[in-house]
C-alpha cells in the first residue's frame, strides 16, 4: 500500500510539472528581482478616471498619461459567442468567469475595442483618451528601458525586444504571474497582470499567468492589427501583429 502511495504522489507531481511546462512554454528561466511594489505617480490633476461604472487610476510615465488597469468595460459574452458590431460594448472574461474581468479587465477584438472604425483610435476608450498606437507603445518601452532609449532603432523591429521595459511594467512576485517573473519591478506602477488570451480559431482561453497580451490600434497593412506581449519568462518586451478577431486586454492612454 505505502508503494502504490509512493507511485500516485509521484505521478501527480510529474503531471503538475508537465502541467507549468505545456501551458507556458518556450520561455527562458531566471531568478526574478524582487523590490518594493511601486503604484507610480497620478497624472497631473487627474488621479482617478471614472467611466462605464469603474474606477481607474492614472500613472504619469515621461510625458504620458496611462490608465493603471486594463479596461473593464462592457457586456460579457461566452466564449463560444462572437462580438458584434452593434449598440453595445462587448467583451469576453478569461474562462468566462466575470471575477477575471473585475481581475484582469475585459478581453476584446479588435474591431470591438476600436468600435469598428478605424478613423479614430478613441476605439471604446473613454472622451479625451484613446486605444494606444504602435507609436505610444514604442515611446513608452524607450521611457521605461535602462539601456534603449526611444530613439533607438531596436524599437523598430519585430520580436522580443530591449533590455528590461517588460520588466519595467509587470507587477511583482508570483501572486499573479507565474515564476519566475523575469525582470518584473513594475518600477513607474503599469501594473501589467497576466489575463492570457482569447483565440479566435478554437474560441478558448490560454496563458493566463503566464502572459498579458496588450492590442495597439494600428493596423499591420490590413493583415492583423499591432500589439505588446508581456511574460512571465522575459524581461524585455515583444512587438508583433495578430488577428484582429484574436481577444487581448486594452489600455487607454491620454489624449495629448
Amino acid at each position: 500500500m505505502k508503494t502504490k502511495n509512493r507511485i500516485l504522489l509521484i505521478s501527480a507531481f510529474i503531471f503538475f510539472i508537465l502541467y507549468l511546462i505545456t501551458s507556458c512554454k518556450d520561455e527562458d528561466e531566471a531568478t526574478p528581482v524582487v523590490v518594493d511594489e511601486n503604484y507610480g505617480t497620478p497624472c497631473e490633476g487627474i488621479p482617478k478616471v471614472e467611466y462605464g461604472g469603474q474606477s481607474y487610476n492614472t500613472i504619469k510615465i515621461g510625458d504620458q498619461c496611462w490608465m493603471r488597469e486594463n479596461l473593464n468595460i462592457g457586456t460579457g459574452l461566452p466564449s463560444h459567442d462572437t462580438l458584434k458590431n452593434n449598440d453595445t460594448i462587448e467583451k469576453y472574461c478569461y474562462k468566462d468567469l466575470i471575477a477575471n474581468c473585475e481581475k484582469y479587465g475585459g478581453m476584446y477584438t479588435w474591431d470591438e475595442l476600436m468600435n469598428y472604425s478605424d478613423t479614430t483610435s478613441q476605439g471604446i476608450c473613454p472622451n479625451g483618451w484613446h486605444v494606444p498606437t504602435d507609436a505610444d507603445w514604442t515611446i513608452l518601452e524607450g521611457a521605461l528601458d535602462s539601456l534603449h532609449p526611444v530613439s533607438d532603432t531596436i524599437w523598430d523591429t519585430i520580436g522580443w525586444r530591449g533590455y528590461n521595459a517588460g520588466g519595467m511594467m509587470k507587477k511583482i512576485g508570483f501572486e499573479y504571474w507565474y515564476s519566475p517573473n523575469i525582470g518584473a519591478t513594475n518600477s513607474y506602477g503599469f501594473s501589467a497582470m497576466p489575463a492570457g488570451i482569447r483565440y479566435h480559431e478554437d474560441k478558448v482561453f490560454d496563458k493566463e499567468l503566464c502572459a498579458n497580451y496588450l492590442w495597439s490600434s494600428t493596423k499591420k497593412e490590413n493583415s492583423g492589427a499591432w500589439f505588446r506581449l508581456l511574460s512571465y519568462g522575459h524581461a524585455d518586451i515583444k512587438r508583433s501583429h495578430t488577428n484582429i478577431e484574436n481577444a487581448f486586454s486594452v489600455r487607454c492612454i491620454k489624449n495629448e
